[in-house]
């Protein structure tokens, strides 16, 4: 059985299904509610480069896109911010990494994203950020540091050079 193509996964898309390809493998989640939806968007939000706004990196971010990590792995985290302005094709971005991910957990879904922190790190994204609404908490993952637990509200600044502040929802 071969792996699903982008149009197999935009159609299950539009009837309510997000799908996802790690390693060969499919895993799918229902669309997200509110509480996701609105903490994601007040993330972006809050999404601010490090002072001076000359710096080299724009902290530009993208919601909810497929992103090709590498053959058979193709993730659609909650917020990619990239230094760069990424293109805009009418599928999956491919041949771009960003800089940071942030996956706003879902109940009964909390484990998929879990896993996939050690994918991104092992892909060359340098922050992962798990961002826990109902516990009000969030889990920090660097490439060689360990990993850190903080209370909501916080202000992390990334390697990449951008300031996100997460508020308690």
């Amino acid at each position: 059985m071969s792996l699903p193509t982008y149009q197999d996964i935009e159609y299950l898309a539009y009837h309510g299904v997000r799908l996802e390809i790690t390693g060969g493998r499919t895993t799918w989640e229902a669309l997200p509610g509110a509480l996701h939806n609105g903490v994601v968007d007040d993330i972006r939000q809050n999404l601010t480069r490090l002072n001076p706004p000359d710096a080299a990196c724009g902290c530009f971010h993208i919601a909810d896109t497929y992103i090709e990590f590498a053959p058979a792995l193709l993730r659609r985290p909650d917020i990619a911010i990239f230094c760069e302005k990424p293109p805009r094709p009418d599928g999956a971005l491919t041949g771009i990494i960003p800089g940071a991910v942030i996956e706003v957990l879902s109940t009964g879904y909390e484990q998929k994203d879990r896993d996939a922190v050690t994918l991104y790190l092992s892909h060359n994204v340098q922050d992962v950020i798990l961002v826990d609404p109902r516990q009000h908490t969030l889990e920090w993952h660097t490439i060689d540091q360990p990993r850190r637990q903080l209370d909501l509200p916080t202000t992390c600044t990334v390697r990449m050079g951008c300031v996100i502040q997460i508020d308690r929802p």
